[in-house]
């Protein structure tokens, strides 16, 4: 269902993921949300992509605000500036949909919930790895109750942070109440992960989240980029229900020039197998079809009958980025823009909103907490001092000269990009 008129939205930023993830497909998603205006402190980048996507560039949020052509915006910054820039916006009456990660600090992130209510605005936060056909698929799954139900979730070298939490959310329908965190670094020979980045350590984490209900996530991941030998993404993936697992695993371990590459089944315990050995002996290949060379539905065929995910979404080559690894990527993002301009005119619920992101954002700072205080069990929701969230808003005053809460001067700073 298109909209009539589409959302009308500023872009807020005009660097590299602006020109070359979010440009290729405003197109493709007119029909929901038409890009009016172009925000960039960088003129020349600001000019550049105002010109491609033929919309008026502005260099201050300020002048922005004051001509308003816009009724949203969609925020493609750095993170540092996400607050600010989002609470500006907001306090203003403009809806957001801001990049990942939400912010930097939770109070960052709680403010930006609580200013989107104050003035009753849309707040969402673009996340896409919930989008991708994997992680549909999983949920349809889970739904089907095949396995029987879910209580753990093994994720090894495929991503953790924001996204990994936003994806454990998303899989479990609830929040954790524990989390705890085990960090380890390990010496390394010398070597280039690119021309600047150099490395001569290797660090490890262990995060373990435990959700209501007996169902705990264990998310492991090193050196994600598959270097010195180790598992690329998208890793192992294993979800335990009480008789079978879905399970996925990267193809051309040890290669980082093909990565995202993987095959993934479901193992089911039959009766006889229970039994006996207790062993998987029927197994479900899950299956990516394309069409015109972009994911065009994600199925397993169960005894049950076809469990499947169908893109609503479907694009052409030119609209799709990383379409040689993943020929998926651009449609999780349409995906994301669509939802939030559904949302603004309240014609569709979103399935990740504001409080999810909040969660998303608590999880990451419980297990810096942990890991700070030698890996103890971190309570949640989280309340009180946190050392770790006083650490790192000390690290960004001392980055950026100003406190991050301070969101007057925090619109102001200008962050290196690409």
């Amino acid at each position: 269902m298109s909209l009539n008129p589409p959302l009308e939205i500023a872009l807020i930023g005009a660097g590299n993921r602006s020109s070359t993830t979010y440009a290729p497909i405003f197109d493709f998603v007119r029909p929901w949300l038409r890009v009016v205006a172009v925000c960039d402190p960088v003129k020349e980048h600001a000019v550049a992509l105002s010109d491609r996507l033929d919309v008026p560039a502005f260099y201050s949020l300020a002048d922005l605000v004051k001509a308003r052509p816009m009724e949203a915006a969609l925020i493609v910054a750095p993170v540092d500036i996400h607050h600010g820039l989002a609470c500006y916006l907001m306090e203003h009456g403009v809806h957001v949909h801001c990049e990942t990660s939400m912010s930097s600090l939770l109070a960052q992130a709680r403010e930006m919930v609580a200013v989107a209510k104050q003035h009753n605005v849309t707040l969402r936060i673009a996340e896409n790895f919930i989008r991708y056909p994997f992680d549909r698929i999983i949920k349809k799954i889970d739904e089907s109750g095949f396995i029987g139900p879910v209580h753990r979730l093994l994720s090894i070298h495929d991503h953790t942070g924001y996204h990994n939490n936003s994806r454990w959310i998303h899989f479990m329908g609830g929040y954790p109440e524990v989390a705890q965190a085990v960090k380890h670094t390990m010496p390394t020979v010398p070597y280039y992960e690119s021309a600047h980045r150099f490395h001569t350590d290797e660090s490890f984490r262990a995060y373990f989240y435990t959700f209501p209900g007996n169902r705990l996530v264990i998310d492991l991941a090193g050196n994600i980029k598959g270097l010195l030998g180790r598992m690329p993404r998208p890793g192992y993936t294993e979800i335990d229900g009480e008789r079978g697992s879905i399970v996925r695993m990267a193809l051309d371990q040890g290669n980082p020039e093909r990565p995202w590459l993987a095959d993934a089944e479901v193992r089911y315990t039959s009766d006889k197998a229970l039994a006996t050995k207790a062993a998987a002996d029927e197994i479900f290949p899950i299956v990516n079809e394309t069409k015109d060379d972009i994911w065009a539905r994600t199925y397993v065929d169960l005894p049950m009958g076809r469990v499947e995910y169908v893109n609503p979404y479907h694009m052409t080559p030119d609209h799709n980025v990383n379409h040689a690894h993943r020929n998926y990527y651009s449609v999780a993002i349409a995906d994301h823009l669509i939802d939030f301009a559904k949302a603004v005119r309240g014609v569709a619920k979103s399935e990740y909103i504001d409080r999810d992101a909040l969660a998303a954002m608590e999880m990451e700072v419980a297990v810096r907490e942990s890991a700070l205080r030698d890996g103890v069990k971190v309570k949640m929701p989280l309340e009180g001092e946190l050392e770790s969230e006083e650490k790192v808003r000390a690290e960004l005053r001392a980055k950026h000269g100003v406190d991050p809460m301070d969101i007057e001067a925090m619109i102001g700073v200008k962050v290196p990009r690409p």
